[in-house]
């Protein structure tokens, strides 16, 4: 079983104080209440794909995610996943706040680096434009407002999270 925390907390004392001096930390809701919940994720072709009669080539990318709690399935961004030259499996209708919407599906392999969290094989989902920028994902993968696949209810409902909002803490474990 993989447990993976996250702490959207970052602070810095400068210069350090004395050993054994009493340092008080607040915590605040603001890094989820503004950002939401990301984390670095490594995406490729769906291992299905890759065996005969197919035999795609493995092509993969490690970038953030970002959890979309009101997304029923994970999506990829539709760039991206031409970027990978991943295969559609074909279309399905999704709603989006501006209405109905055809797009193209896909199946993908996702893994959690460094999390210890249980990858995902051959998994079906869907895309849409998040205007994802490989340039910048490649200068700064911690970059929390370049994600290229949002994390839907599918992955979510196999995981047990608890979110401590007024800590801005992330507990994930599966």
């Amino acid at each position: 079983m993989g447990i993976l925390t996250f702490q959207n907390v970052g602070f810095n004392i400068t210069p350090q104080p004395p050993v054994g001096t009493h340092v008080a930390v607040n915590l605040t809701p603001i890094p989820l209440q503004y950002i939401g919940l990301n984390l670095p994720v490594e995406i490729s072709t769906a291992s299905h794909f890759r065996l005969p009669p197919l035999n795609l080539p493995l092509h993969s990318i490690v970038m953030m995610a970002h959890f979309d709690t009101g997304a029923s399935i994970t999506s990829i961004d539709i760039n991206l996943a031409k970027h990978l030259n991943l295969l559609s499996t074909g279309q399905s209708e999704i709603r989006t706040a501006s209405g109905p919407e055809t797009v193209s599906t896909f199946a993908i392999d996702i893994s959690f680096p460094n999390s210890g969290l249980s990858p995902f094989r051959n998994l079906h989902i869907s895309s849409c434009n998040l205007g994802f920028d490989i340039g910048k994902n490649i200068e700064n993968l911690n970059n929390p407002r370049n994600f290229g696949l949002l994390i839907g209810r599918d992955i979510m409902s196999r995981w047990n999270i608890v979110w401590n909002g007024t800590s801005s803490t992330v507990i994930i474990s599966d």
